[in-house]
């Protein structure tokens, strides 16, 4: 919160490489925080983001590809989560036999004519447009991440999952510089999956965490109904007491 001004009006820019699809979690985002305003814009240049921490560069978070075997850990001057392994894909000419197939490994494309392997992690979005022409004039095949050349839309060109060849995985990355940010954490949080139950706003105070006599009490409070610790402890319901000497034991005869 600012005491001055009321709620923090400040803005959150993200930055996405191509086969990334952040709608869901803008969309999220604006039901949750609607004082903070959000905007996204895919990343011409994936080195330039990376060589210049976002933030830096007019983003605040940044959506990156890597390598799926690359360190876990961040690279220099970020903060870096890892999300998920790509599925990787063949593409090759609109009519080529690969059409025919529901997924391939290596071993089914022995003997077709392949293009120099393009770095989706840092190829730019002109050079992986180029190689995918020479695809599409059937030049030889190409194997990409598969979000990524599905985001083409090219009727000219097809595209089947391929097994067994090095994967790319997704991550989200902030400047080191941002640590302790509640806005970015809180998208992050978004992307990761926390939920609105679970998620605090910007500027807000974290959520008292409830045990499970509170959770019961405060739904029986919501149902209009005393909480059992407050009846009274001690309190039996009648027509419902047992002798202490336990239930069902007889009385000797005197």
């Amino acid at each position: 919160m600012n005491e001055d001004n009321g709620p923090d009006r400040r803005s959150l820019a993200i930055g996405y490489v191509p086969g990334v699809q952040p709608d869901k979690w803008i969309t999220r985002w604006r039901e949750r925080n609607p004082l903070v305003p959000i905007s996204a814009r895919r990343v011409g240049d994936p080195r330039a983001e990376l060589a210049s921490a976002p933030g830096e560069g007019g983003f605040d978070v940044v959506f990156l590809r890597e390598a799926d075997h690359a360190p876990r850990s961040a690279p220099a001057g970020l903060f870096r989560i890892p999300l998920y392994t790509e599925t990787m894909a063949v593409l090759a000419a609109r009519h080529h036999e690969i059409g025919a197939y529901g997924s391939l490994s290596p071993a089914d494309l022995e003997g077709e004519p392949w293009l120099d392997p393009i770095d989706a992690t840092t190829a730019t979005p002109d050079e992986v447009s180029a190689a995918v022409d020479l695809v599409a004039a059937g030049v030889g095949l190409l194997v990409l991440p598969q979000p990524y050349a599905r985001s083409l839309s090219r009727r000219d060109v097809i595209e089947r999952p391929l097994e067994g060849v090095p994967a790319t995985r997704m991550g989200v990355a902030w400047s080191s510089g941002r640590e302790g940010d509640e806005v970015i954490d809180e998208f992050v949080g978004i992307v990761r999956g926390r939920t609105a139950a679970t998620s605090r706003n910007a500027g807000d105070a974290p959520r008292e965490k409830l045990n499970a006599r509170q959770k019961s009490a405060a739904r029986a409070r919501a149902r209009g109904e005393r909480p059992r610790d407050e009846q009274g402890r001690g309190e039996q319901p009648r027509g419902r007491q047992q002798s202490p000497r336990g239930k069902g034991r007889s009385k000797r005869g005197r």
